[in-house]
């Protein structure tokens, strides 16, 4: 596992019924404790089987997804999923213990175990109907390290909870990591202190920017990013920017973008630039020297 990448995208699209939620993403890391950061949600509809990978490569500790978690070696963690409200907590991770091939018996104790290392064993008896927001991610938490995997992937654990059910929640969630890799996506990386204390302790972040992954640290975060959408000589107007120290990353609409322009003009080309002020001058003046048709310069907001 140690050789393996945490998460890597290499060309991937994910596509909900035909259309696409992201595409070309490309990332790779090997960190220990992942944070994504902004709308991810892509990602963990594909882990749950709810998307398709219909383009490229995507895997978690080097297994495809969703395989991976359905052979358990991912463990997942959705953002407040529909539950059998009338089931315990103790029902509700024994019956998923079955369904992974324990036998019943021993599914009972497996779950029992589970929600005893992390401390939520006085919640195995209560029913799900009666449990508060906290205990349900909690429990949540406690489902996703059933088969002991190698790499714990949560969405939004702490999203919409008071300061006494985030801490109640991180502290599952440092018990549950424990031992393995951790994958957190974090809409709102400032929304609340131990939100960004989770956030820091994070070794390695990435957001989303026009759909591209985005490194994110304290040099990053000063950057100002832009799309620059053009229509023709992208190669060119790539060199470009490449001249002046700029890099483009294509966003997944290039080369699919035709209604800002005329048939006759050919499709256009949208591309992420991070620049290290608020100037747009580079990116104006390279548009100009590979005569690239610019036609659209958004800037984005972190």
């Amino acid at each position: 596992m140690s050789d393996l990448p945490t998460l890597e995208a290499q060309g991937a699209r994910i596509d909900l019924l035909g259309h696409p939620l992201l595409a070309q993403l490309e990332l790779r890391t090997s960190a220990e404790r992942l944070a994504l950061l902004g709308d991810w949600s892509a990602l963990f509809r594909l882990f749950a089987g709810e998307a398709e990978l219909s383009a490229g490569r995507l895997t978690v500790a080097g297994e495809p997804v969703p395989r991976g978690v359905e052979q358990g070696k991912v463990g997942l963690m959705r953002l407040d999923p529909q539950l059998p409200e009338a089931w315990s907590a103790e029902q509700l991770l024994a019956t998923s213990a079955e369904l992974c091939g324990l036998p019943a018996k021993s599914a009972a104790k497996n779950a029992f175990q589970v929600l005893e290392r992390l401390g939520l064993a006085e919640l195995a008896p209560r029913r799900i109907a009666h449990l508060q927001l906290a205990e349900r991610r909690a429990v949540l938490v406690a489902h996703a390290v059933l088969t002991d995997p190698v790499v714990l992937c949560l969405e939004e654990p702490l999203a919409a909870l008071d300061t006494q059910g985030e801490l109640a929640v991180v502290a599952v969630i440092e018990r549950a990591s424990a031992g393995r890799r951790l994958l957190i996506a974090v809409g709102d990386p400032g929304g609340s202190a131990a939100t960004r204390r989770l956030v820091q302790s994070c070794t390695e972040r990435f957001g989303l920017a026009a759909g591209v992954a985005v490194p994110i640290s304290a040099e990053t975060s000063a950057l100002a990013r832009v799309t620059a959408t053009i229509c023709k000589n992208h190669q060119a107007f790539a060199a470009a920017l490449a001249a002046r120290g700029l890099t483009a990353h294509p966003t997944h609409e290039a080369g699919v973008l035709g209604s800002l322009t005329s048939p006759l003009a050919g499709p256009c080309w949208r591309y992420l630039v991070e620049l290290p002020s608020e100037s747009t001058a580079p990116i104006l003046d390279a548009a100009l020297e590979a005569d690239a048709g610019l036609v659209e310069l958004i800037p984005l907001f972190s």
